[in-house]
């Protein structure tokens, strides 16, 4: 399956079929059945991967039931969406010490399992066929396998429908009191999002006037101390002043990515057609200085798109993000970032791409979180990604980062065409 896809994803695509710990039905059971009939082995089942265990919905040849998913051979696998088939899974490295092999759980050796993925790209689990003696496969076999396999999602699918058009048989009259405390929920929530919204640009307004500017004078009160004094301030004093004004710019900054982060939520987005070239453009003359003082090569591939979307928002989104990556680069190395897109079934897709630090698997999706840092080596608020989060979700997208080819880190996300 591919990576763009994310576990929560896939887990919520899995609860919304409502399969899980529920009876099978005639038609899935057979099609289990003739999965075995198919490979030529005397078993077969259906496996759904949940957060913690194989939910095994339906089995032919033996008693089915739940087991760990560290112990699911199909688990180790199922993710990436291909068709797999062993031998003799003795003598596989995936699965030579599988609990299923090594007579704990079974004596599993033919194994070959078809991955069950939606139209989403969301993977389900498999559908599985095994053997306790050594066999082989033909390309036609593979072939019915992968037909069954699409079987049962299309049976899936019309449980799902029948399921939610079942919900959807109510009475006239409760439609219409539906419909119209929706009318009324939904006046509700737009005068609480209009009111939360004058808020945060009423807070925003706020701290511009209340504490920026406090802070601005209180800085230049501190360099006029510097400047007037200094020859006759001892090393002490002058140490204070240089750690005074220190701390007023580490506030003014901080004030400043609040701020970011407060209208990128707050200010209306105006959609209009947006030229992503130009406004990476534009984000580098931004980060021109920081940019040329680390002697970062920064690449704009050709064929950017033009799509709907508010490009001041962008051009905020994408000084952050390439910032960052000048921020977080190697020290040891001459620092390259690249900025790319491609078209995804009705959506573009656009990565910035560095050979920076990276960011530790772990905390991946952590970074977009507010006052996340990973590195305390480089300073930072822990805003930046925050941002870039409110501002891709308003545009209907969804953003994340994943490790980079050779090191380094790439920030992926995705905008809609129109």
């Amino acid at each position: 399956m591919s990576e763009l896809v994310g576990e929560r994803a896939r887990l919520r695509a899995l609860h919304e079929y409502q399969l899980l710990d529920q009876p099978a039905g005639d038609e899935l059971e057979a099609v289990v059945r003739v999965a075995a009939a198919v490979a030529g082995v005397p078993t077969a089942t259906l496996n759904l991967i949940d957060e913690n265990r194989q939910c095994q919905l339906t089995t032919t040849g033996f008693a089915g039931g739940d087991s760990a998913r560290t112990d699911s051979m199909c688990a180790v696998h199922f993710l990436h969406g291909d068709f797999v088939w062993v031998r003799d899974a003795r003598e596989h490295p995936m699965f030579a010490t599988n609990p299923w092999v090594t007579g704990l759980l079974a004596d599993v050796r033919f194994y070959a399992s078809a991955p069950l993925v939606t139209p989403q790209g969301h993977a389900l689990g498999s559908l599985c066929v095994f053997d306790a003696e050594p066999r082989d496969l033909t390309p036609a076999q593979i072939d019915r396998l992968q037909d069954l396999a699409q079987v049962i999602l299309a049976l899936f699918e019309r449980r799902r429908q029948a399921r939610i058009n079942g919900e959807l048989l109510v009475s006239a009259e409760a439609q219409h009191h539906a419909l119209e405390q929706a009318h009324t929920d939904l006046a509700a929530t737009n005068a609480e999002l209009l009111r939360s919204n004058t808020e945060l640009e009423h807070f925003a307004g706020v701290v511009s006037h209340d504490l920026a500017a406090p802070l601005a004078v209180v800085g230049g009160y501190l360099e006029l101390l510097g400047d007037e004094y200094g020859a006759v301030l001892d090393e002490q004093a002058q140490q204070w002043i240089t750690a005074g004004a220190r701390a007023v710019a580490r506030s003014q900054g901080l004030i400043d990515a609040l701020l970011q982060y407060a209208r990128a939520g707050s200010s209306p987005c105006r959609r209009t057609e947006a030229d992503l070239c130009e406004v990476a453009e534009q984000a580098l003359m931004d980060l021109r200085d920081v940019i040329g003082s680390s002697g970062t090569a920064v690449t704009v591939a050709p064929g950017l798109p033009h799509l709907a979307g508010d490009p001041v928002l962008l051009r905020q989104l994408m000084q952050n993000l390439i910032g960052n990556a000048v921020k977080y680069r190697r020290p040891d190395e001459p620092a390259r970032v690249r900025v790319a897109a491609q078209r995804r079934s009705g959506a573009w897709l656009i990565t910035v791409t560095d050979n920076g630090i990276g960011i530790p698997g772990a905390d991946r999706d952590r970074v977009f979180e507010m006052f996340t840092q990973v590195d305390n080596r480089t300073a930072g608020f822990g805003v930046g990604l925050s941002t870039c989060r409110r501002i891709v979700e308003r545009h209907g997208g969804r953003i994340w980062a994943e490790a980079a080819p050779g090191g380094g880190t790439t920030v992926a996300f995705t905008l809609p065409e129109a």
